[in-house]
C-alpha cells in the first residue's frame, strides 16, 4: 500500500511537470498603440489607478490604465528597460549603465540612484524588476548570456545570484501577480508563471506578439504586454482562467 502510495504521488508530480513544460496559446482581446518612443516595460501603480511606462529612450511616464499620458518625469535615462512601483517609489532601471533610478511616486521627482554592477555585455544587462512579496526581497533580472535573477534586500543590496537561462533565451519582464512569479521571454514569445520561492516553472503561454517587452497583472487580473517595436498595449483574460 505504501509503495503504491508512493507511485501515485510520483505520478501526480510527473504530470505536473510536464503540464509545466506544455505551453498554452493565448491572443490578447484588444490592443493601444501608445505615444511613447520604444515602451520597453509597464508597471501598475500601488493604488490600481494608472501605470508606469519606460522607455529605451530614457523616459519615465506616468499613464491612465487606457495609456493616455499623465506626466513625464523630469529626467533623461539611458537605455531604460524595466519598471516597478510600490505605495511610495517608482523604481527605473538603466540596462546599460547598471543603474536603478528611484522616484518619488507622488511627484515623479528623481530622489536616488543605486548603482548595481555586472560584467555582462553592454546591452545584456538588467532587463526585468520586481518585487517578491513570498520572499520579502526585489528581484532584478539580467537579459540574456545568461540569465542570472539577482535577489536584492529592501534597501537594493544584492543578497543571492541564481542562474535562470535554462528557462528561456531571454528575460524582458518581470511581475509578481496573485502568489508567483511571472517572466516575459521576447526572443521566445512565451509568458512564464514560477514558483516565487524555488523559480521553478509551473506554466507558460505562448503570445503571438512582436518583441513583447513589458508585462503587468491590473486589478481585475488581466495581463498587459507591451511591444516595443510596434509601441503597442495589449490585452489579454488572465491567462490562469484560459
Amino acid at each position: 500500500m505504501i509503495n503504491l502510495k508512493l507511485s501515485v504521488a510520483a505520478l501526480l508530480l510527473t504530470t505536473v511537470a510536464i503540464q509545466a513544460q506544455k505551453p498554452t496559446a493565448i491572443k490578447p482581446e484588444k490592443h493601444i498603440s501608445l505615444q511613447i518612443p520604444e515602451p520597453s516595460d509597464v508597471c501598475i501603480s500601488a493604488d490600481g489607478t494608472k501605470m508606469y511606462v519606460v522607455s529605451d529612450s530614457g523616459y519615465l511616464f506616468e499613464t491612465d490604465l487606457e495609456g493616455s499620458i499623465l506626466r513625464k518625469a523630469d529626467y533623461l535615462g539611458i537605455d531604460d528597460e524595466a519598471v516597478y512601483a510600490d505605495d511610495k517609489f517608482v523604481y527605473a532601471v538603466e540596462e546599460t549603465t547598471r543603474k536603478v533610478k528611484i522616484f518619488d511616486a507622488a511627484t515623479l521627482k528623481l530622489i536616488r540612484t543605486v548603482n548595481l554592477s555586472y560584467s555582462g555585455g553592454r546591452n545584456k544587462g538588467y532587463e526585468a524588476l520586481t518585487f517578491n512579496k513570498a520572499k520579502n526581497k526585489f528581484v532584478i533580472l539580467t537579459e540574456k548570456d545568461p540569465v542570472y535573477l539577482f535577489e536584492l534586500d529592501t534597501d537594493l543590496k544584492v543578497e543571492n545570484e541564481i542562474n535562470l537561462s535554462k528557462i528561456a533565451r531571454d528575460i524582458s519582464a518581470a511581475t509578481y501577480y496573485n502568489n508567483a512569479l511571472w517572466l516575459l521571454s521576447d526572443e521566445d514569445r512565451t509568458l512564464f508563471r514560477l514558483n516565487p520561492k524555488t523559480y521553478e516553472v509551473t506554466a507558460k503561454w505562448t503570445l503571438p506578439l512582436i518583441n513583447p517587452e513589458g508585462l503587468a497583472f491590473d486589478k481585475a487580473g488581466n495581463l498587459l504586454v507591451i511591444s516595443d517595436d510596434m509601441k503597442t498595449l495589449y490585452f489579454f483574460k488572465n491567462p490562469e482562467k484560459q
